[in-house]
Order: C-alpha cells, then sequence, then structure tokens
C-alpha cells in the first residue's frame, strides 16, 4: 500500500489559490506548526488528519474529534468539498499503524455566515457516517471553550503541516508547541481592520506558529491537569511566510459554542 504521506503531499500540490485576505498583508490560504515537537502516542487523541476532494482540486487540513460523530474543522476547509477521507488515531501520516482507523464522509456543515474573501466566521462541521468506537488512540475534545480568550494566554497548537517555508512536505508526525495569544489591537498592526473579534492571532516565543497544511487543526487550552479544551482553529497565516515574525490567525471557538452544539446535539 503506498504512504499516505505520499498522497497528501500530492493534495497538498493541489491546494486551492491563496487569498488576498487583509488590507495590511496578505494571508495565505492554508496554514504549518513552525518550530514544533513532535507529538507522542495518545497526546492528542482528537486529531484528525483530512483530506479534502472538491470538484476542482484536493487538498489538506487538520481537524478535531467532537463526540462520536463529528469533525471540527475550518470553513475553508468544507467548504464546497465532495469528499472527506479522515484519519484518526495515529499521529504518523507516513507509517504502519494499526491504530489508525480511517473513514470517509461528504456531509459537512459550513457557518451561515462563512466569509471566503475575509475568513471571518471560518469554521465548518464535518459528520462522519455513523457514530465510532473510541479508542485509547481516539477519543473527542473533552470541552469546547467555556469563555472567550484573554489576551497572553498560554495554549498549545498542534498539526501536520509545513516545518519550514522552504519544505513543502506534510510534516509526517504530528506536531505541537506553546503558543500565546495576542490582543487584536496588537494584531492589527499586522492585518488591518478586517480581523474581527471571531478571530485571534498567536505567536510563540521564538517566532512558532502555524503553516501550509495546518488550517483547521485546533488551538487548546489545559483545563485542570489533563483535559484539554477547544478553544481555537488555525485560519491563516502571512503573506510573508510562515517562518516570518508575523503572528498566526485563528478563529476562536467561543463564539460558536452554540452553533456547534445545535448542529451536533452534543
Amino acid at each position: 500500500m503506498k504512504k499516505i504521506i505520499t498522497l497528501l503531499i500530492t493534495y497538498f500540490a493541489l491546494a486551492r489559490n491563496s487569498y488576498e485576505l487583509l488590507a495590511a498583508k496578505s494571508v495565505d490560504f492554508e496554514t504549518r506548526i513552525i518550530g514544533g515537537h513532535p507529538a507522542f502516542t495518545e497526546q492528542f487523541p482528537f486529531a484528525a488528519a483530512i483530506e479534502v476532494q472538491t470538484p476542482t482540486s484536493k487538498f489538506f487540513c487538520g481537524g478535531t474529534l467532537y463526540g462520536r460523530q463529528w469533525i471540527i474543522t475550518a470553513g475553508q476547509c468544507v467548504d464546497g468539498a465532495i469528499l472527506f477521507t479522515i484519519h484518526l488515531g495515529s499521529i504518523s501520516l507516513e507509517k504502519e499503524d494499526s491504530a489508525r482507523l480511517t473513514l470517509a464522509s461528504s456531509q459537512y456543515y459550513l457557518h451561515p455566515e462563512y466569509n471566503a474573501q475575509t475568513l471571518d466566521n471560518d469554521i465548518g462541521l464535518i459528520k462522519l457516517r455513523m457514530a465510532i468506537e473510541l479508542t485509547d488512540f481516539i477519543k473527542p475534545i473533552a470541552a469546547l471553550a467555556f469563555s472567550d480568550l484573554p489576551d497572553q494566554s498560554y495554549l498549545r497548537i498542534i498539526g501536520w503541516g509545513q516545518t519550514s517555508d522552504s519544505n513543502p512536505s506534510l510534516a509526517s508526525q504530528l506536531q505541537y508547541v506553546y503558543v500565546s495569544t495576542l490582543s487584536n489591537q496588537e494584531c492589527r498592526i499586522t492585518y488591518g481592520n478586517q480581523l474581527t473579534d471571531n478571530m485571534v492571532c498567536i505567536e510563540g516565543n521564538y517566532n512558532e506558529g502555524s503553516c501550509y497544511g495546518d488550517t483547521g487543526s485546533p488551538l487548546v487550552d489545559v483545563y485542570g491537569k489533563y483535559e484539554l479544551v477547544h478553544v481555537g482553529l488555525a485560519s491563516f497565516v502571512s503573506g510573508n511566510g510562515c517562518e516570518s515574525t508575523d503572528p498566526s490567525g485563528y478563529t476562536r471557538t467561543y463564539p460558536y459554542v452554540n452553533w456547534i452544539k445545535n448542529i451536533t446535539s452534543v
């Protein structure tokens, strides 16, 4: 069987064109984890690797298992899609893994106020064809955001996206890194007034952030000692490159909690 990573790199090469998103700077359509660390087995059992097919292209996104039948991802990852191939249970895109569960779906829900030009309300849901059996390697995210994110929150991002601007390949193993949120006032210095209150910017101490292939992947906070909470999802990066000092852009989860729960009944 061909390695999954070969297929995903092909999908990435056929990805959609970048949007000329915000007034101050252009923003690339898909997003990476720059400066990340390899995740270990069972560390993020809710992580989903998604191959997206539209009538004209194929590309890669990340997502989050929610309940036993839903994937939370970016609106741009579901907009116009005709088929999703979803991989759960494995941190690797490349190695054979008996824990991996591969599913197909074509049913999705795009936020009704999603704006493809500005990426406002950039959130969508994929419904799996049936509820899945949970394992030690496949578990849903513990909870959705309980409140809006304070500035300077210390969080984690994960994803299989590019690890550098010079290497277009996806990471073969899931990556994670610690980041902090910026105030929207500060982030508008980079991205202009089209940065809405539904968005949040993040940056690491040493230029860590998201990149191509990370779109839809979660931004998570720790509740108590062990539970990880979904507080955002990767939406855009600067047109200056993933390794620039510009912050990465995420969709906040909290404004959409009611919408997610109304659709999923979870």
